[in-house]
């Protein structure tokens, strides 16, 4: 494999990166840093009035002492982390400005081969443009039956030539920018974590001591709640989540809790499978029969109802859910190892074409690889188990609002507006978020765009539905 081709490799998952959410964790580092360093400090006790008692007061007093030490440690390795991420989300923006510049050229290069044959085997079908041009040039390989044709290259060459070496040099450069950073990155995060103070109840009464007076902390905290330092501007609420399986799969945390948060809610049993809503008044009684699992949906994932509302109005009327079963059973079969397909998943025909993980699901339509993230899997390393349980989770029309609100949540996220709390977001800004819903990293795309519009024209009949 050439060095250009392997660096194509091993940059390809700079396409699902994103360095606004790395940037929005370097945020959270940094709220925590200035909320440990606030609470404890002796401004903050005498602003909220705070008054500590103990029997002991002298020990009582040391103890406190310490744990404000330790708080102002544990403030320093939060601080480190959050400046550790910030260098890497803007290394990480620059990797993937390389590797956008050698996408389309890429795309260029694959545009000049097809003006010399197209591939018929499966082989060439899953093969990089990279790849078919060097077998190409070199005439033997397996792409010599491209077109199953002897192929006169030579009027092509030195623009191909020069289309490859691009290529080839742009991911480089994004391999040279985002390993780098990540090293660096990793170093200092490693550096943080070292300075995290480490408790233990057994065996160590001092720290048994200082656990008290943090607890002592903890409760001032409690008394701070209000403080805007408690979260991130524009963050949905703050929730704990109990790890543990659930049945005979592994369930995550994000899933086992949204399954317990729509165990006692109302809402419609008929999802539209065979026959979804069609027309207005149609879709209008479907958000009627669902509004509390939608308002609920919306308040987990701190966004206004009528957004998460609104995504639903554009999606319940599409396609029959039946043939998303459909499609999702021909992708997998060609993409499967033992399948006789000569076609790839991707190159199928109509609407069949795509990989088995962008396969949508559900009223509120969501691809798998999105859920997958939502509920915390790793979209590139499912097991069927867990696809399985992301597939009945995103046809369950609960569970399906709300991990549709998880991710406009993560959308939201790594907009120019994370920050703007869900009471304040303006018609615009809900219309850009409707357009990344549907386009994604592409939402400022005509068919994005008009996805956005179409939004936008109807929230007046959507807020009329919730009433």
């Amino acid at each position: 494999m050439s060095s250009g081709l392997s660096y194509r490799k091993d940059v390809e998952f700079l396409a699902e990166c994103n360095p606004a959410l790395v940037e929005r964790n370097a945020l959270e580092f940094k709220r925590l840093r200035d909320l440990l360093t606030e609470i404890g400090t002796p401004a903050r006790r005498a602003e909220t009035g705070t008054e500590w008692h103990s029997e002991n007061s002298g020990a009582y007093t040391a103890r406190l002492s310490e744990a404000r030490k330790l708080a102002e440690q544990m403030a320093e390795g939060f601080g480190k982390a959050a400046s550790a991420l910030h260098a890497y989300s803007q290394a990480l923006t620059t990797a993937r400005s390389h590797y956008s510049a050698g996408k389309r050229t890429e795309q260029q290069l694959a545009d000049l081969i097809h003006t010399k044959g197209t591939a018929i085997t499966r082989t060439a079908q899953e093969a990089e443009p990279m790849r078919q041009w060097e077998d190409m040039r070199a005439t033997t390989g397996f792409l010599d039956g491209l077109a199953e044709l002897t192929m006169d290259v030579d009027d092509i060459r030195d623009r191909a030539n020069s289309l490859h070496d691009s290529c080839g040099g742009s991911f480089h450069q994004a391999k040279s920018a985002e390993s780098e950073a990540r090293a660096t990155c990793l170093h200092a995060l490693n550096q943080a974590y070292d300075l995290l103070p480490e408790f233990r109840l057994k065996g160590d009464s001092s720290k048994v001591d200082l656990y008290a007076a943090m607890a002592d902390m903890r409760r001032e905290g409690e008394e701070a709640r209000q403080n805007p330092l408690t979260h991130l501007p524009g963050s949905g609420p703050k929730r704990d989540l109990a790890d543990g399986p659930l049945g005979k799969e592994p369930v995550s945390p994000a899933l086992r809790e949204i399954q317990m948060k729509v165990a006692g809610l109302p809402g419609d049993a008929a999802n539209g499978y065979w026959n979804p809503p069609d027309g207005d008044d149609e879709k209008a009684a479907w958000l009627s029969k669902n509004k509390e699992v939608l308002k609920a949906a919306a308040a987990h994932a701190g966004l206004p109802v009528e957004v998460v509302a609104g995504i639903a109005w554009q999606e319940i009327s599409g396609q029959p859910q039946a043939f998303d079963d459909i499609t999702d059973t021909l992708r997998q079969q060609a993409d499967a190892p033992w399948g006789l397909s000569p076609i790839t998943a991707e190159n199928l025909p109509w609407r069949l074409g795509g990989k088995a993980d962008e396969t949508s699901f559900g009223p509120i339509a969501i691809q798998v690889r999105r859920g997958a993230e939502v509920l915390g899997y790793d979209p590139a390393n499912l097991t069927d188990g867990q696809r399985n349980l992301i597939e009945d989770a995103l046809q369950d029309p609960k569970q399906n609002a709300f991990i549709a609100a998880g991710y406009l949540a993560q959308l939201k996220a790594e907009s120019g507006f994370a920050n703007v709390p869900p009471e304040q977001m303006t018609d615009a800004q809900m219309r850009e978020l409707a357009a990344r819903y549907n386009g994604g990293p592409y939402y400022e795309t005509t068919k994005a765009q008009q996805y956005g519009e179409r939004f936008g024209d109807s929230i007046g009949k959507v807020k009329e539905a919730l009433r």
